[in-house]
């Protein structure tokens, strides 16, 4: 089955090509400043229009599906999957609209963060803060394991430590 990957409109980490056999495509949804990449730091007053755009789509797919192989009925994600803090904290605002369950692989965690710069000693906490946006990260992870019914992890050292 195709897979969709739901990205900002000038996502810099990803390509247009998927190839073609891999069944996935990507999705640009537009949301924030027209025509400005956008660091992650920067992302968390624009997730509430990503999430608007996300489910606007996902919606217009549904009734296309349901229309296709349905018998005229919506068809709608069995789950829902994301990654890092801030696809997290709009995965988690989509799951809660779904009705499906969400999926998270975090990655690496702003608590980790936040602790291992502040061990280096170079940056105070509201400097961290003002520079990583950490605080307003680590809400927004403690919000997607909250609901997410399964957590992923790419490496031991998050399962062991994080």
């Amino acid at each position: 089955e195709p897979t969709e990957m739901l990205t900002p409109r000038d996502s810099e980490d990803y390509s247009d090509e998927m190839g073609e056999s891999s069944g996935a495509y990507i999705v640009r949804i537009p949301f924030g400043p027209k025509d400005k990449y956008i660091p992650k730091e920067l992302l968390w007053p624009h997730i509430a229009e990503f999430v608007d755009g996300a489910m606007n789509h996902i919606m217009q797919m549904s009734n296309v599906l349901g229309e296709q192989v349905g018998l005229g009925k919506p068809i709608w994600p069995a789950a829902i999957h994301g990654h890092y803090a801030d696809a997290g904290d709009a995965t988690a605002l989509l799951s809660g609209a779904l009705n499906v369950p969400m999926l998270l692989t975090g990655h690496s965690l702003g608590r980790d963060k936040l602790e291992q710069l502040l061990r280096q000693g170079r940056l105070s906490k509201e400097e961290i803060n003002s520079t990583y946006k950490i605080m307003r990260r680590i809400e927004g992870e403690e919000l997607s394991l909250d609901v997410s019914e399964m957590v992923i992890t790419s490496t031991r050292q998050e399962i062991d430590e994080q």
